[in-house]
């Protein structure tokens, strides 16, 4: 199947012919001016030029044309990355690696800093909108995909609960105290709770499903009614729990769904670009 994307090719031809283009520009540069002196032995500008295009001339006009390729490209189809976005993206990533130490720990092995890292997953969002924007599919295409991943699509029980995580069982028997006497469960998460990932949005932990929490946490989730909340051990702590909502297993259906199926294809073929 032929997909309507961002058209790499012209990217690809224009990085085959920078050594040529390279080529060509070294041929002007016969200046016989001494840069430096090292020891009585000069080196000349046409010596540095020469000496840099040798070991990274063709590396850095690829660059800056697929700059300007990409560049062009974002200006044609008004695509650019909301910075919100970017944030986001990087907050997911930062804790997904363990938080800020781990985070850390990830740049060191890398051999980068935070902004290279930021600039750097900029640059694959970019290109990855790109690519979504000249992604177009056939209602055949979608017809497909859908029935290749109709498990995928299909509803799974599912929970929304906010948590507060503490040492002890004292600690949570004490805030279960306060918000019986009518605490707002975000106020105390964000004042009491040792889980720095969520504390600030209140405990927040969004929706899961079934195998996505440790076993003990997980029960009493789905044990619990929607607006109902209760403490419970783990191997991390002591967790006060807030049910918020619940969601019923449900069948995918494509008539329902169809919007989403789509863009999903589309985000799949996107990604193929990286």
């Amino acid at each position: 199947m032929k997909f309507k994307k961002i058209s790499i090719v012209l990217i690809l031809t224009l990085v085959i012919i920078s050594s040529s283009v390279i080529s060509a520009v070294a041929d002007t540069a016969t200046s016989d001016q001494i840069v430096a002196a090292v020891n009585g032995t000069e080196i000349t500008l046409e010596e540095f030029y020469e000496n840099l295009e040798e070991h990274f001339g063709a590396y850095v006009l690829s660059q800056m044309i697929l700059d300007i390729v990409i560049e062009q490209k974002q200006e044609e189809l008004d695509v650019h990355v909301d910075q919100e976005t970017l944030n986001l993206i990087l907050t997911d990533a930062i804790y997904q690696l363990g938080g800020e130490q781990g985070y850390r720990n990830y740049l060191a092995q890398l051999g980068i800093d935070d902004q290279t890292y930021r600039e750097q997953l900029e640059f694959e969002l970019t290109l990855f909108l790109l690519s979504k924007a000249e992604t177009t599919v056939t209602p055949e295409q979608v017809i497909e995909f859908f029935e290749e991943n109709e498990e995928y699509f299909a509803q799974p029980e599912a929970v929304q609960a906010n948590h507060i995580l503490v040492e002890t069982e004292a600690e949570a028997v004490e805030l279960i105290t306060k918000l019986n006497s009518g605490a707002k469960f975000e106020e105390l998460a964000k004042e009491y709770s040792t889980d720095t990932q969520t504390k600030a949005q209140g405990g927040y932990l969004g929706y899961f499903g079934r195998n996505m929490m440790v076993p003990e946490f997980e029960e009493l989730a789905f044990s619990l009614p929607v607006n109902a909340y209760n403490k419970v051990e783990t191997n991390y702590g002591w967790h006060v729990v807030l049910v918020t909502d619940k969601v019923d297993a449900k069948p995918a259906d494509l008539d329902a769904q169809w919007d989403e199926v789509e863009q999903t294809l589309i985000e799949y073929l996107a990604n193929d670009l990286n």
